[in-house]
């Protein structure tokens, strides 16, 4: 840890450190009136307290390394990749450790068996600072990239949808994949092309990479909300093309007041409705409104 880091680091944690004092002084006089009678709830009070102070101080690594970052240069997030990630994990065992033995020492003081949640602490407080970790680096990373404008695009096509669903992968193989290819495109779908990185970051890289992105809307999945306001907001409007399935539109007379719908934040959008029955004229209608999004993208640079 270089010295930047640390000094930050080491500033933040003993504010921790005297925050959880302040704390566990407080349920200890609580303790002290109450009696050994509570001693179990005494032993859990503890633990919350410490799991929270080993929270904190990887939440407080992460945080100075993302402001050294910011001023200093993003790149040194980059070029320190390896070692953000072995000192998260170096901490979060130190951290998952240091609780493990302070609340287990309470618990045989009061002869009261720790808490249950005590078994799982130290590994999933492992695999969520991985992750955190994992985050920092990858947003790092595509805030880099951002800052790119970016000219060209690949002949991929992300498709957007609910992913699981028997309805929508037949809508996947008989209409998406086709029309698709049909225009020698590559199309492209989260959990059929990944290559096994933070999943997120692979969502966020073929939004940004594809020629175009179609988005079906079908049963309000969040995920596709956020894949397409992610879409909007890096202003590729002229790439997106919105689909749903028609009972989707509340001027269909198969829409059902309270049923699933298209919501109205982009309810404005040009929205393209497909019914299970006519798929060949989804497919008609795919086909032309990618021939217009290609129009405009050619004519807008």
């Amino acid at each position: 840890m270089d010295g930047l880091v640390f000094k930050r680091f080491d500033f933040k944690k003993r504010a921790i450190v005297q925050k959880l004092e302040e704390d566990i002084r407080a349920v200890q006089g609580d303790y002290n009136k109450r009696g050994m009678l509570h001693s179990g709830g005494y032993v859990k009070k503890f633990f919350d307290l410490m799991a929270q102070s080993a929270e904190k101080n990887i939440e407080a690594l992460l945080e100075t390394y993302s402001e050294v970052g910011q001023s200093t240069g993003e790149n040194v997030i980059l070029d320190k990749e390896s070692e953000i990630r072995n000192e998260i994990q170096e901490l979060a065992i130190q951290e998952g450790r240091r609780v493990n033995e302070k609340v287990s020492e309470m618990a045989q003081r009061l002869q009261f068996q720790p808490p249950q949640e005590m078994s799982f602490f130290s590994t999933n407080l492992l695999t969520d600072a991985r992750d955190k970790a994992e985050i920092l680096v990858e947003t790092t990373k595509r805030r880099i990239r951002n800052k790119i404008p970016k000219k060209t695009w690949t002949n991929e096509v992300f498709v957007i949808m609910q992913i699981g669903d028997v309805e929508m992968d037949k809508i996947w193989t008989n209409v998406y994949l086709p029309v698709i290819q049909d225009f020698k495109f590559d199309p492209r779908r989260i959990d059929r092309h990944n290559t096994g990185r933070f999943l997120m970051s692979e969502v966020v890289d073929l939004l940004n990479r594809s020629r175009l992105i179609i988005a079906d809307l079908t049963n309000e999945r969040p995920n596709c909300y956020l894949e397409v306001g992610y879409a909007l907001g890096t202003e590729k409007f002229n790439h997106l093309i919105l689909c749903a399935r028609e009972d989707h539109n509340p001027e269909s007379p198969n829409y059902q007041k309270g049923g699933p719908k298209v919501h109205f934040d982009i309810g404005g959008y040009d929205i393209l409705f497909w019914n299970e029955n006519k798929i060949d004229d989804f497919k008609t209608a795919l086909a032309k409104k990618i021939n217009y999004r290609l129009e405009v993208i050619k004519n807008n640079g």
